[in-house]
């Protein structure tokens, strides 16, 4: 008996070590993984400063492959391509910096700029949709979220205790929380919405009446230009402009502000 409690206990302090030793060995590869994501990132800033936006984006893209998407790394890489006059991919990397952080006045001042500089026009949002982009679709999720848990235990305590409601203090916290679910729910849709936009990134881009090759031009679509992404067929993504126009566009020829798997 005594030999099997020794044998028992001798086995937990292994499965003991075993785990602290797992533990130990993640957080040092979590360490080394994000120390190597800010050692590129810092290469990247030097050679954006140096002039040499190739690289510097290239520095970029290995930060992103192995520490995700950031709104800082997007807005630098926004940067180094606006340097190089390539307005696709300028205008796509501010707009997905811009989702990743709404509320950030260098990201909106920089895609105005670079869109102007483009020719790009773009007709602007309605002022009261301006307030719902100072959070992303996750951002106001919690909103909902809280706002629904508060009012959904006021309603309960209400049932539990009719009189309680009587103050003035739990009817003003009771319509405030419906206000202010109305108001995430509001800004969730907005915000929802926006995962289907798209920029073209091909210069030499054309909408097609049907997606084949050998389908009619309908129209060129400039670099850069914001379009609604619908269905796809093949090759080609069914896609819409600001301005109205709409065609089949080569999937290589557009990006979404949103890549899959980053709704942030």
């Amino acid at each position: 008996m005594k030999r099997w409690w020794v044998n028992r206990r001798k086995g937990f302090n292994l499965l003991r070590l075993g785990l602290v030793t797992i533990m130990l060995i993640c957080m040092s590869v979590s360490g080394v993984i994000a120390d190597t994501g800010e050692d590129l990132f810092a290469k990247g800033n030097q050679a954006y400063a140096e002039g040499r936006y190739d690289e510097a984006i290239s520095l970029y893209e290995r930060v992103i492959q192995e520490s995700g998407y950031s709104a800082s790394v997007l807005y630098n890489m926004a940067n180094a391509y606006y340097r190089k006059k390539d307005v696709g991919q300028a205008v796509l990397q501010y707009e997905r910096a811009l989702y990743l952080d709404p509320g950030n006045a260098d990201i909106r001042a920089n895609l105005a700029l670079a869109r102007k500089d483009f020719g790009l026009i773009s007709d602007p949002a309605p002022s009261w949709e301006r307030p719902f982009d100072l959070l992303t679709l996750n951002g106001w999720a919690m909103v909902v979220s809280g706002a629904f848990g508060v009012f959904s235990l006021l309603f309960l305590l209400r049932g539990i205790r009719p009189n309680i409601f009587r103050g003035a203090a739990l009817r003003t916290a009771g319509v405030a929380s419906l206000l202010i679910l109305l108001t995430g729910g509001t800004g969730l849709a907005l915000q929802y919405g926006n995962l289907g936009r798209g920029v073209v990134t091909r210069d030499d881009a054309r909408l097609l009446v049907s997606p084949f090759d050998s389908a009619a031009s309908a129209a060129p679509i400039q670099d850069g230009k914001m379009v609604r992404m619908a269905k796809t067929y093949r090759d080609y993504v069914l896609v819409k402009g600001e301005n109205g126009q709409s065609g089949w566009i080569k999937k290589d020829a557009v990006q979404p502000v949103v890549p899959s798997g980053s709704h942030s």
